[in-house]
């Protein structure tokens, strides 16, 4: 039996190891496929499948240059050697789709990120405005969580003496000040660096059973997915936090039920129960 070890980007692997569990395929499987189904030929061709059922294939995107880009916009065709525009925009559009969810963002929000680790290079805080919140944070790292896809600047918040983790997308800079960041507790920051959570709080065991269709929910609902200790019989046995525990299993509704914390089935329920009334 042969066998292959190539090393990929941790994006690359992450995809594959969730696409195994979404899709109830072990790691040999989806491996050999890929291989199978490219040996020949990389094209990845969905069109002929997709075709058959009548779906529309195409699509039109219309959009106005800015005044920067129209200025400008005969000179960048000339210096790509563009001899069809459509051709053009249509490759710049595939390489921006390629990219990983928290990869484009970074590139939308390049200068807010780029500002963010300024400040952490030179040890600095900064003022910002987030969610209508004006307020000084010392910023320690930007990271994601390892099931998730957005991009957040763990930092402690000087007014309020807690630490956070803000969306990077919702930030706006207001400026980096000329103020040293305070070392706080190296030990606790290097940890969240390692085991990253963007929900903070303290990490509790959650069991839960599920029905047939709340198991196949679980392999689908991959953002944010709790890590799994174990399960026994048909109960599973996940380590979370508790904010991140009412933010993903609020999204089963009846396809699951909590066994344990007791915390968290008076907030799942409370929260269940402030939907009725809106709907009643």
């Amino acid at each position: 039996m042969k066998k292959i070890r190539v090393t990929v980007s941790e994006d690359i692997w992450r995809l594959l190891k969730k696409d195994s569990e979404e899709f109830g395929i072990n790691n040999n499987k989806l491996c050999n496929f890929i291989l199978d189904k490219f040996k020949y030929s990389k094209k990845f061709d969905l069109d002929k499948f997709i075709e058959p059922q009548g779906r529309p294939l195409k699509k039109v995107i219309q959009f106005d240059l800015n005044v920067a880009n129209k200025g400008i916009y005969y000179d960048i065709l000339k210096a790509n050697d563009v001899d069809v525009e459509a051709e053009f925009f249509r490759e710049l559009f595939e390489i921006y789709s390629s990219q990983f969810k928290y990869q484009r963002e970074i590139f939308i929000f390049q200068e807010t990120y780029r500002a963010v680790l300024e400040a952490i290079k030179n040890k600095v805080k900064m003022r910002i405005l987030y969610m209508e919140e004006s307020f000084t944070i010392s910023p320690y790292f930007i990271k994601r969580e390892d099931q998730g896809d957005e991009n957040f600047i763990f930092a402690y918040d000087d007014e309020n003496k807690i630490y956070r983790s803000i969306k990077l997308k919702d930030v706006v800079i207001l400026g980096n000040l000329n103020e040293k960041i305070q070392v706080r507790d190296k030990k606790y920051i290097e940890n969240m660096r390692k085991n990253f959570d963007p929900f903070l709080g303290e990490r509790l065991i959650i069991k839960a059973r599920f029905t047939p269709i709340g198991e196949s929910m679980l392999k689908s609902f991959t953002n944010y997915k709790p890590k799994l200790i174990k399960k026994e019989d048909d109960i599973y046995f996940f380590e979370m936090t508790l904010e991140n525990a009412k933010f993903y299993f609020s999204s089963f509704l009846k396809e699951v039920r909590i066994i344990e914390p007791q915390k968290l089935k008076d907030e799942l329920k409370k929260s269940f129960l402030e939907a009725y009334k809106i709907y009643e």
